[in-house]
């Protein structure tokens, strides 16, 4: 690119403002997919230690006197199935809605008519036709 202002738009395509308003949706767009993968990950972590604090942890009893320690684990009872069947449902559940979010998200449309193509793109349009009339020729 000849600019060099900070619009990436200019001098890639004849309208530009197409594509500046193409770029601006595409960095939003980003911007919110890699907030809303930061959140769902750590609240995946976040379930995952709660898990695994509550069954190894969760039952575990300490006794401390001036001359004594005991320490003690309870067997997990019917009643903590519920709750480990909750935390570990929930953050399976958020990784499947994230990995079909990004595998069916919608794909920015495009006209092929209005569809500016790169510099880079024509350049290498230009080259691989020049080879091959190149090749043709005797």
């Amino acid at each position: 690119m000849t600019d060099t202002s900070d619009d990436l738009s200019l001098g890639e395509a004849e309208n530009t403002g197409l594509v500046s308003d193409y770029l601006r949706r595409e960095s939003w767009r980003f911007r919110w997919e890699k907030r809303l993968t930061t959140v769902t990950v750590a609240l995946v972590i976040i379930f995952y230690l709660a898990l695994l604090g509550f069954v190894f942890l969760g039952n575990i009893r300490i006794s401390a006197g001036a001359w004594y320690f005991f320490t003690s684990v309870k067997p997990h009872s019917t009643g903590d199935i519920p709750i480990i069947v909750a935390l570990s449902t929930v953050p399976t559940l958020l990784l499947i809605a994230l990995l079909r979010y990004f595998h069916h998200r919608p794909k920015p449309e495009q006209d092929d008519s209005q569809a500016p193509l790169p510099i880079s793109v024509e350049a290498a349009k230009e080259i691989i036709k020049a080879t091959t009339d190149a090749m043709k020729a005797p």
